[in-house]
């Protein structure tokens, strides 16, 4: 807010979401700002579902599961929840490839287990994790650190 914005009465904001200039009348800012934030994080909220939706794969094969996470995608799999599954899935899914510089692909990992489950466990389900034996209880998300 500089001087000639104090002298007309108005201040001039900026979204950093969309670089749109917004002037706004100083006697009515109170109410316009909370609105302007409002809408800002509305708008970053569904940027951010919508790249997370483009970027979610179900898989039940080791094979897709490696190929959707080398595309930098985040996927739902069969998992039984054993740790020493989780800790072969790392290393087995680790490249050595180096996806930005100086930071090679490492393995996958367990983020959570969403409340909502894409499908139920099904008897011919397998854990995501190769020459395991146990049934899988849940679906995981898993994804890569970069």
């Amino acid at each position: 807010m500089g001087p000639r914005d104090v002298k007309n009465g108005q201040l001039v904001a900026i979204r950093r979401d969309n670089g749109e200039r917004v002037t706004i009348n100083i006697a009515d800012s109170v109410t316009r700002v909370k609105a302007l934030l409002e809408d800002i994080q509305s708008s970053l909220f569904n940027k951010a579902k919508k790249d997370r939706d483009e970027h979610l794969i179900v898989v039940k094969t080791w094979d897709k599961f490696l190929a959707a996470l080398d595309a930098r995608n985040i996927i739902l799999a069969p998992y039984c929840g054993e740790s020493k599954c989780e800790e072969k899935i790392k290393q087995d899914s680790a490249r050595d490839a180096v996806v930005e510089d100086g930071a090679p692909a490492m393995g996958a990992k367990s983020l959570c287990i969403p409340f909502d489950q894409p499908a139920e466990i099904q008897g011919s389900d397998h854990c995501i994790c190769p020459g395991c034996e146990g049934k899988p209880k849940y679906y995981t998300l898993f994804g890569r650190s970069y």
